[in-house]
Order: structure tokens, then C-alpha cells, then sequence
């Protein structure tokens, strides 16, 4: 089928077509097969997600860093981490995660800006909190100016791979089922099997791009072999990826201070907010490691050391 081939093409075609117009035919495509699970999909895609609870794991969840510009004494700071042990557990998931449940075009053109981070103010209440937090633990002279939510592009980037991957998966599944039908008609009356299809690669496929999780759009097949608990080679195996000795150390503290949700097979907020911190130093050059593989390396680290 011509639509079906067109679609696959500019799927695979990153250079001359984006991630929209692929999606923008794939709506044509279900609006003429009268299939209501993928033009639902396609839609929130195309405009943003309104209802947060049908938005799909791997736009939510996504691990932000915070900086900000402080005084303390007479010393001024800028651009520096700030910290958020201490806040309650609601303000600190708050602002330690981003969910974006923002159209494609819109993901798609944040990746287009210059730099490979991006920044969001943090409103002067949460602020105020934050320094209040600050000073009760022993700074009496902080005064905070600012501070900023820094997110990483390669979270955006992983995000529309996830969309793109989803929908690639979809045509190519329905290529090799149908390839040699020619009528829309004749697809339109496998809605069953297309709709099945539709389910399997797209509805409840959770392979998400956010590296925090068990998702892997980021490519890192090799998982490194870490006995369960083992500050050594958990050590090891930091050292191996050139994590800078004082994070190593920050790290082996939280990781034996907090604990992981097995069920959801998710980090603590301290452990995520260390990856949010490490993401945000490579792209200041601060750790030599690739950008889109740094999460994911040290996800997948601690993962083996929790036995995740």
C-alpha cells in the first residue's frame, strides 16, 4: 500500500522528513481504516496529551537538575546545584521531575534551540521554600537569587525516538500482515487484527525514554556485571565510565541510605536527582562521557547494584 510505504519511509528518513508529518499521515491512514485506538493515539501526539492519566510513561517522570545563584556571606555563586535533601517528598518529586505532555512539533522544536541543555524558572514560593530548606541545615547567611530547572535535550531527543520507534514498529508490523493488500477498504475490514497490532506496538509496548526507568531508547545493551550490594565493584564499574571521584563517593552514600521501588523498578528521588545532577555536568563537559548514553550508563550501574 502506497500510504503504508510513504509512512515508513519518512519514519526512517530522519534527515528530510520530521517525526509530524509521518504522524500526520498516519492520522489520514487511521481516519480511512476507522481504527479508534491508533487516531487517538495519533491525535494526542500531533496536539499534546490533556488528560495527564492517558499519557504514556515515557513522556512522565522525566529527571530534571536544579541550579541556581546564591550568596553566602559575602561569596557569590552561580550556576551551582542546588540541594533538595530535606524538603518534603511531594516539593522535591516536584521539582526534581518534568512530565511533557506537549506536542510533537513542540518537542521538536525545544530539540531545534541552541545548547544542549535546556532551562525553566522555578516559581520565587518554591524558591523561598528551598532557602528556608537551605538555612535550616546549616547555611545562616544563604541568601538564594534564583534557580532553574536544567533538563538535558537528549530527554526531549529520547522522547520523540520513542514516538518515532512506536510508530515504525506499527507499520513495518503491519507491512509484513498486510503488504499485499492495495485497498484501504480491504484493511479497513481486518480492524480486529489491526487493532491488536496497535496494542502490541504502540498502546502496551512501556519501553519508555526515560533512562531513569527500564526503558532503553538510549542504546545501552550491555548491562555491567555487578554482584547485588557490592560497594567494589559498584565502585569499579563507576570508575570504568570516568564518574569523577568525588560523585562516586556521593553516590555509594545514597545508594546505601535509600532504596529503590522494586515494584515499579524505580530509584528513589535522592538517587534520581544524583542522575539529573551527573546528565547536567556532561553537558557542561564537567563528566567525558556522551550525552544521550550518560543516564543510561548510570542507570543501568545502579540497577545492577540494587539487582533491579
Amino acid at each position: 500500500m502506497e500510504l503504508l510505504e510513504q509512512i515508513i519511509n519518512e519514519l526512517i528518513n530522519t534527515k528530510d522528513y520530521s517525526l509530524n508529518s509521518a504522524l500526520l499521515k498516519t492520522k489520514v491512514l487511521a481516519t480511512r481504516i476507522q481504527n479508534r485506538e491508533l487516531l487517538e493515539w495519533v491525535n494526542s501526539e500531533l496536539t499534546g496529551y490533556e488528560d495527564m492519566e492517558t499519557m504514556p510513561e515515557y513522556r512522565k517522570r522525566i529527571v530534571n537538575g536544579l541550579q541556581g545563584n546564591y550568596m553566602n556571606g559575602h561569596m557569590m555563586y552561580k550556576n551551582h546545584e542546588i540541594p533538595t535533601m530535606g524538603l518534603s517528598e511531594d516539593l522535591e518529586h516536584f521539582l526534581r521531575y518534568m512530565d511533557f505532555p506537549n506536542s510533537v512539533t513542540e518537542l521538536e522544536n525545544l530539540c531545534s534551540t541552541e545548547g544542549s541543555t535546556l532551562s525553566s524558572p522555578i516559581r520565587p514560593e518554591h524558591v523561598a521554600v528551598i532557602e528556608a530548606n537551605w538555612i535550616n541545615i546549616g547555611n545562616p547567611y544563604l541568601s538564594i537569587q534564583g534557580v532553574n530547572r536544567i533538563l538535558s535535550k537528549s530527554f526531549i531527543e529520547g522522547i520523540l525516538s520513542n514516538v518515532r520507534n512506536k510508530l515504525l514498529d506499527f507499520m513495518l508490523k503491519v507491512d509484513e500482515e498486510f503488504g499485499n493488500i492495495t485497498e484501504i477498504k480491504e484493511l479497513r475490514n481486518k480492524q480486529n487484527e489491526i487493532s491488536k497490532i496497535v496494542n502490541n506496538t504502540i498502546i502496551n509496548n512501556n519501553g519508555d525514554g526515560n533512562v531513569l526507568n527500564t526503558g532503553n531508547s538510549n542504546s545501552i545493551e550491555n548491562r555491567p556485571k555487578i554482584q547485588k550490594n557490592s560497594i567494589e565493584n559498584f565502585e569499579k564499574q563507576l570508575r570504568e565510565i570516568k564518574v569523577p571521584e568525588q560523585d562516586i563517593s556521593e553516590i555509594i552514600q545514597l545508594v546505601q541510605e535509600e532504596q529503590p521501588n522494586y515494584n515499579e523498578n524505580k530509584f528513589g528521588n535522592r538517587v534520581n536527582g544524583w542522575i539529573a545532577k551527573m546528565v547536567t555536568k556532561t553537558a557542561e563537559g564537567g563528566w567525558d562521557v556522551a550525552i544521550g548514553a550518560a543516564g543510561g550508563l548510570l542507570a543501568t550501574a545502579i540497577q545492577s547494584y540494587y539487582g533491579m
